[in-house]
């Protein structure tokens, strides 16, 4: 008989690591195409979602394989960290093109 907890929960943490994969290779292949930077294409907002489910999924996948309930704790609070650390994290990008009007229009 197919354990299909133990199909639903690997497919889990391999979804996750699948689409960090893939934002990074789309990331890489916009820095490459633009002469950026691949650090600054995941400052974008739709990157750091990207990589941000990524990992929340990955953490709920292992969470999900772990016997121990200790482990599973730990697992869930450092996927919920990262999912916090993306929804109330304020940072803006510098040298965004707002400021630079800004101070052109002053002087």
């Amino acid at each position: 008989m197919i354990n299909w907890w133990g199909v639903a929960s690997n497919a889990l943490w391999i979804l996750g690591l699948a689409l960090l994969l893939a934002a990074w290779s789309l990331a890489y292949y916009e820095a490459q195409r633009t002469g950026g930077r691949v650090r600054e294409c995941f400052s974008r907002p739709g990157y750091g979602w990207a990589l941000t489910v990524g990992i929340v999924l990955f953490c709920a996948g292992l969470a999900a394989t772990e016997y121990r309930l200790w482990a599973r704790v730990l697992w869930g609070m450092l996927g919920l960290a990262f999912l916090a650390e993306r929804l109330f994290s304020r940072t803006q990008p510098s040298g965004s093109a707002v400021e630079g009007e800004g101070r052109a229009s002053e002087g």
